[in-house]
């Protein structure tokens, strides 16, 4: 029969796991409905979108068609979006691997410090920037505040993730040395 241990410390353990696989599949989760709510947004808003890109385009002495545009940028946001949710899914199957218990190396947390520090530059700059009379539709700023707390929500479940990461590390690394501390006595 296999004891639990229920030390603090293994308690600790078992509650971070299980934060580090919630956070992780909220991580994915996050993203794809950032996926699609940007594509949602870009098919909705695609003629405001398209006759900002075609004005842009003309001050700088090109002339394009409106398709030629509209599949020119669909093709850029869709490399953007699939390099954005690359990195996201990366970040949460790892995390939830980290949670399951598989060791994992720091990169994924480093990516996490990463967009940690992109998203809070990203919902600062949303919150405080005025209203400009010319935005760009789908590439503007301009945000609802649910937007905002969905932004916060994903910002916070990094944290979060990379908090909880970092405590199993240091936690495990204190067990090992007291159960080999106990082992030499």
């Amino acid at each position: 029969m296999n004891h639990i241990n229920n030390d603090n410390d293994h308690i600790l353990i078992r509650r971070s796991q299980n934060t580090l696989i919630v956070v992780g599949l909220g991580t994915i989760l996050f993203s794809v409905w950032t996926v699609v709510k940007t594509l949602g947004s870009f098919f909705l808003l695609k003629d405001e979108s398209i006759a900002v890109v075609k004005k842009i385009a003309g001050e700088n002495g090109f002339v394009l068609s409106d398709q030629l545009v509209f599949y020119a940028v669909l093709a850029v946001m869709v490399i953007c979006l699939i390099v954005f949710l690359a990195a996201r899914t990366f970040v949460g199957m790892s995390a939830i691997s980290e949670g399951r218990g598989s060791r994992r190396r720091n990169g994924y947390l480093v990516l996490a410090s990463i967009m940690i520090i992109l998203n809070t530059a990203s919902l600062v700059t949303s919150f405080f920037s005025a209203k400009s009379q010319e935005s760009i539709s789908v590439f503007s700023n301009d945000t609802s505040l649910s937007a905002l707390i969905i932004e916060l929500t994903s910002l916070i479940m990094l944290v979060e993730l990379v908090y909880s990461a970092i405590r199993i590390r240091n936690v495990r690394k204190r067990v090992r040395q007291s159960t080999a501390q106990k082992e030499q006595e």
